[in-house]
């Protein structure tokens, strides 16, 4: 269980990342570069758990519920890049700040329906055999498609040096990202408008725009492509994941 003082904190980070280990022995990983892509759930905050968590004499990171859904994912995040060592265990100081500590294998979400952490590690285990494969790249800003294409090479696809969608013929069962838009409000040395605009919150702008560059580079509109995504991957980048069909007769998506 996870109390809502320990939301944003190193007592959120560590349980995650003892949740993240056992899921990886259950999945019969004992080696962290074989996880390529980690999906949770974890709670955020809400008027009622603030409100417990005064009562009882404790404070809470925040008390801007729509925030603490960013805090959450965040905060996951560090936990699953403790538990694989990517990083070392960060200080409370560093959650939501230090955008260098990052883990590239998490995809973190949040809700209110929740009070703990659900963890779900997906990698190759040795000896299972199988025709899927999994790999991971990251992407280094909201426009990288080579982090794309690097996180299906990944997973074990043959491409010429500069792959077209046409390549992955029917062998790209999927991707998965995560994505943010940079704190510095820059892509590339320009300036973007998507933390200044009072009309669309910046969650849908990025999402829509990392959607559209992940569509082009696999040809298949049908990608997963998820916000919120501080501490998973670098600061206005993001994490992702590719699974391949490398079984005789692929099942992946083949335009019509």
């Amino acid at each position: 269980m996870l109390l809502p003082e320990e939301i944003g904190r190193r007592g959120m980070v560590e349980k995650v990342a003892d949740a993240v280990r056992i899921a990886m022995e259950r999945a019969g990983i004992s080696d962290p570069a074989d996880v390529h892509y980690v999906q949770t759930k974890t709670p955020l905050l809400t008027i009622h758990t603030i409100r417990d968590a005064k009562a009882r004499g404790q404070t809470v990171w925040t008390e801007h519920t729509h925030e603490s859904m960013d805090l959450s994912n965040g905060c996951t995040a560090l936990g699953i890049a403790v538990a694989l060592g990517e990083i070392g265990m960060p200080d409370d100081a560093d959650v939501m700040h230090s955008r260098d500590l990052y883990s590239s294998v998490a995809s973190c979400s949040s809700g209110v329906e929740l009070d703990q952490a659900q963890v779900v590690v997906v990698g190759n285990a040795p000896g299972v055999g199988g025709r899927y494969r999994i790999g991971h790249s990251v992407m280094n800003d909201a426009l990288d498609a080579d982090g794309v294409w690097s996180a299906i090479r990944d997973a074990g696809l043959k491409l010429p040096d500069r792959p077209h969608p046409s390549d992955l013929d029917g062998r790209l069962v999927n991707v998965f990202l995560k994505c943010e838009t940079s704190q510095d409000g820059m892509v590339r040395g320009r300036r973007n408008a998507m933390l200044d605009d009072s009309d669309v919150h910046w969650h849908r702008q990025i999402k829509a725009a990392v959607g559209g560059v992940a569509a082009a580079v696999t040809g298949d509109p049908a990608v997963y492509v998820s916000v919120s995504a501080a501490h998973q991957g670098p600061d206005g980048g993001g994490p992702v994941a590719a699974i391949v069909d490398l079984g005789p007769e692929p099942t992946g998506y083949r335009r019509p």
